[in-house]
């Protein structure tokens, strides 16, 4: 049996890391992108925040804890380039943090009840919110790979 539980603690700690490396980096280097990519550590972290709000309660029916226009800024295929406004990092050490206690909150009262499943891209189906918890702790570990590169690489320019 899943302990979903577990798979919070995962998840907060996750975001726990990034938001301390969002603290203590400059913000030009949030938005540097290193060369050869197409976008920054600020999209990163924004990104994971989105893929987890989509999955978890776009899927379920729900309404999410970010707005439309974060959304946008950060879902698949959108990049820096494709901004409108330079997002708030502060808005985004918020939500790392504020919408894993909204998560956790919510799954223990029981709100997440239909899901619309889908396959990821590296072939799986989520067909259920505790599995799109689990997928979210997958992505998320890879994004922060990403981020922690990146921020090597920028740090050696």
């Amino acid at each position: 049996m899943i302990n979903v539980g577990f798979e919070c603690e995962i998840l907060r700690a996750s975001r726990t890391r990034l938001l301390h490396l969002m603290e203590t980096s400059d913000d030009g280097i949030l938005f540097k992108i290193p060369e050869g990519f197409n976008n920054n550590i600020i999209w990163q972290i924004g990104h994971c925040i989105t893929s987890q709000q989509r999955h978890m309660y776009m899927r379920s029916g729900l309404p999410m804890y970010i707005s439309n226009e974060f959304m946008e800024s950060f879902k698949i295929g959108s990049s820096p380039g494709s901004w409108k406004i330079t997002p708030d990092v502060n808005k985004v050490k918020h939500l790392l943090i504020d919408t894993v206690n909204h998560l956790e909150s919510d799954l223990k009262s029981g709100l997440f009840v239909n899901y619309e499943p889908f396959e990821l891209p590296i072939g799986f189906q989520v067909k259920n919110h505790v599995q799109a918890l689990q997928a979210a702790n997958y992505h998320e570990a890879e994004h922060s790979g990403r981020i922690f590169m990146y921020l090597k690489l920028l740090l050696n320019e």
